[in-house]
């Protein structure tokens, strides 16, 4: 057997189904990490979705993402300074009207901001159910001033070793 029909037969037994999940599923994890978040699990849970796969994303530093987990590589990722400044946008993309609007603008207010840790600068929820089920209210590396907050115990601790080490 030629190196050409080893070559042919490999690619037949690829299963390309199993290559498109692992591409797409990669790029997700772009999304996320272009969205400063350490997984695509993690934004997700941390953004309100719209219906469609669209979703919200309310970021530490105050602006507004607005994205699509289907449409990501086709659709850049919009910024908004202010929620008011998306609805706009919504309104004359979408057509939306009447109750929707309404409907709109509670998802918008229900949206919790993100916070950006100290450490590894990574956005993360402060309210994420999992923090709250551990007991965690915050992870501060300043107890005193409590504004230097941590996303995750690990976090923390590579802080302080960190601090350790620098002296």
């Amino acid at each position: 057997m030629s190196q050409n029909e080893d070559w042919e037969s490999a690619l037949d037994k690829i299963d390309w189904n199993d290559v498109l999940q692992d591409v797409d599923k990669q790029l997700l994890e772009n999304l996320a990490a272009e969205l400063r978040f350490k997984s695509y699990e993690s934004l997700e849970l941390a953004s309100q979705p719209l219906g469609d796969g669209y979703y919200i994303t309310y970021l530490s530093e105050g602006t507004w993402a607005f994205w699509n987990n289907a449409r990501y590589v086709e659709e850049d990722v919009q910024f908004f300074e202010t929620s008011q400044q998306f609805l706009h946008f919504a309104l004359e993309r979408f057509k939306i009207q009447g109750e929707e609007v309404e409907s709109l603008i509670n998802l918008l207010s229900e949206t919790r901001q993100m916070k950006q840790c100290a450490y590894c600068e990574c956005e993360f929820d402060p309210e994420d159910p999992a923090r709250k089920e551990l007991g965690i209210d915050g992870i501060y590396l300043d107890e005193e001033e409590q504004e230097r907050e941590c996303c995750s115990p690990q976090c923390a601790v590579e802080a302080m070793v960190q601090e350790w080490k620098e002296g």
